[in-house]
């Protein structure tokens, strides 16, 4: 399971390959570099482009390159995030706009977007799933990000690698969310730190795997044995299944330094000093594991928390779904039902609805397996001149934000962290190495 070569970003097609032997299967499609500062997915796309070929696969199998012309510069975009540009708006707008008038990134938007309809307009009647491939600023093991449909789950599952929950929803615009509210299987893959060699590894080994249990590739390739011994090491005492459970919010303008060393999935307490933003110290405000540290300036969000699942919990919302009781979530508190004869639910406020007939993180696997998510607030301390603690800055509600227009969390997220002092702007901690956090 090796990285035999090294991939020439400057030559790099949309479509890296192609391997089809025309028999049936799923229409799976791999996107790798949306960011162009994660050059590591790129590499585990090639890879297994080296290693397959036509006559192993079953249905069709289709690798995509992302952002080339940021992947070319080693940036993470050009001006505007190609994994936020997947929102109803920027695809109806292309229809609308001449291609000369396309700024960098909306122009990789325009050509990835025609290669992947002509694939789903082509295979009408053929299950499709998504593996979308990314790397972080931070080290750590790698981890998968799904939207919590039922399939999608399953696949991720699939994977000895932790999964995240309800992370795609924090985020407006990411590949990911286009093609489950498709109601096609979608999920991200994280494969570690954006310079580590082993995160090419991480992720070539979770396409081996999910290949598999998609049935794109014979159950006994060799390949599989060893990809799965390398994530269970990588993962290695993490939990299986975590679940968001804190957003820190970082403004445009903002001075926002992380603390140095963390790593994704290290162990957090309430409490412990994290960054400084605008000079004024940032506590966590509750347990939980950090994920994706933000270590450059590129950034809307400093860490995330996550929490663990109960394998109870996930049980018992996969029987919910199952039996369909989402016709009963509008008795639940921050929920109401959209379209529900075809089972579509969102939380209250929620900016868009979810695939038609499957019943996502929002709805009753998220009442059955979800803490609240906070996300409107910093816990700061605020000390005076002498040091002396004055209290504490008001901690984020415990209310489910996620969906939030950026403008007023904005507004809100000032008025949370207003403690008058943290550590002076002279001693700030040193910045962290690396790039942009991940998807």
């Amino acid at each position: 399971m090796g990285i035999p070569r090294t991939v020439g970003i400057a030559e790099l097609p949309r479509v890296m390959g192609v391997r089809d032997a025309g028999r049936r299967g799923p229409l799976v499609l791999v996107v790798a570099g949306q960011h162009g500062n994660e050059p590591r997915g790129v590499e585990a796309a090639a890879a297994l482009l080296d290693a397959l070929a036509s006559d192993d696969v079953r249905g069709r199998i289709v690798v995509l390159s992302g952002n080339r012309a940021a992947l070319r510069r080693g940036v993470r975009h050009q001006g505007s995030d190609l994994n936020r540009l997947w929102t109803r708006a920027e695809l109806d707008a292309l229809a609308t706009r001449p291609a000369s008038d396309d700024t960098p990134d909306r122009a990789e938007l325009r050509e990835l977007h025609a290669v992947i309809a002509r694939e789903l307009d082509g295979q009408p009647s053929r299950e499709v799933v998504l593996i979308d491939l990314h790397s972080t600023s931070a080290g750590g093991s790698g981890f998968t990000v799904i939207a919590d449909s039922i399939p999608s789950r399953l696949l991720a599952r699939a994977l000895p690698l932790p999964v995240v929950l309800g992370l795609e929803e924090r985020l407006e615009g990411p590949l990911l969310t286009w093609m489950a509210d498709q109601a096609f299987t979608a999920m991200v893959v994280e494969g570690g730190q954006h310079e580590d060699p082993l995160s090419a590894r991480t992720c070539l080994a979770a396409l081996w795997l999910a290949l598999a249990h998609v049935r794109s590739i014979d159950p006994q390739h060799a390949e599989l044995a060893p990809s799965r011994a390398h994530l269970e090491r990588v993962s290695h005492g993490l939990p299986s299944v975590m679940d968001l459970s804190y957003v820190h919010p970082v403004d445009p303008g903002d001075r926002y330094v992380m603390e140095p060393g963390w790593r994704n999935f290290m162990r957090v307490r309430r409490d412990q000093s994290l960054a400084l933003q605008n000079a004024e110290v940032v506590q966590a405000p509750l347990d939980g594991y950090m994920l994706m540290p933000l270590y450059q300036g590129l950034g809307t969000e400093g860490y995330f928390l996550c929490r663990p699942v109960s394998r109870a919990w996930l049980t018992l919302s996969r029987w919910a779904r199952r039996s369909r009781l989402e016709r009963a979530l509008r008795l639940a508190p921050g929920v109401r039902a959209l379209n529900v004869p075809e089972g579509s639910v969102r939380r209250a406020g929620a900016s868009r609805a979810p695939s038609s007939g499957c019943c996502t993180s929002s709805g009753i696997a998220s009442a059955c397996s979800k803490a609240p998510i906070a996300s409107s607030g910093t816990a700061s301390r605020s000390v005076g001149t002498d040091g002396a603690p004055r209290g504490r800055a008001r901690r984020g509600h415990a209310q489910r934000v996620l969906s939030t227009p950026r403008s007023a969390r904005s507004a809100r997220t000032r008025r949370s962290i207003s403690s008058r002092m943290g550590r002076t702007a002279s001693t700030p901690w040193p910045a962290g190495s690396g790039s942009a956090q991940s998807w």
